[in-house]
């Protein structure tokens, strides 16, 4: 099915940097997307918007437990170890507001699309597979001494 276009992927980590400087008060250090089937990375907690219109899709964002307390902590302005029942909400709207800055930085260029509500998956061994011919692109971000990463995935039209 071929690769995600780079300004796609451009889109995508100026979106979650912006999203990481204004509400979680982080700045992120990106790295180079990895395209196709790669290795998925490790996470406990997973957060998915689904998005249609001119294009169709999927934004997910993936940590570990750790890193999304972390987050969640920066954004609510506690410390992790105060997060109790508070990281699913703010990582559900962390991935919701990187697909609707994604979104609208898309609208320049054609139709807008609509999304869908945040779901957010928490666990243990357990992976995300698309069981349909879809692009992929995961793009590695560091924050403080941890890693996050946001996925693109494309479905056919």
């Amino acid at each position: 099915m071929g690769q995600i276009p780079d300004d796609l992927l451009a889109e995508l980590i100026g979106s979650t940097r912006d999203v990481f400087e204004k509400m979680v008060f982080k700045e992120l250090r990106s790295g180079t997307p990895i395209q196709g089937e790669a290795p998925r990375p490790r996470s406990n907690v997973v957060g998915t918007v689904a998005f249609a219109g001119e294009r169709c899709g999927i934004v997910a964002f993936y940590s570990t437990t750790e890193t999304a307390k972390a987050i969640t902590g920066a954004m609510l302005g506690m410390s992790p170890a105060e997060v109790n029942g508070e990281m699913p909400d703010a990582i559900g709207e962390v991935t919701n507001m990187i697909a609707g800055t994604f979104r609208t930085r898309m609208a320049a260029f054609g139709q807008p699309w609509a999304i869908s509500i945040p779901t957010v998956t928490i666990g243990s061994d357990f992976y995300t597979k698309y069981c349909s011919d879809v692009r992929r692109a995961i793009c590695p971000f560091a924050i403080d001494d941890d890693e996050i990463f946001v996925e693109l995935i494309l479905t056919p039209r």
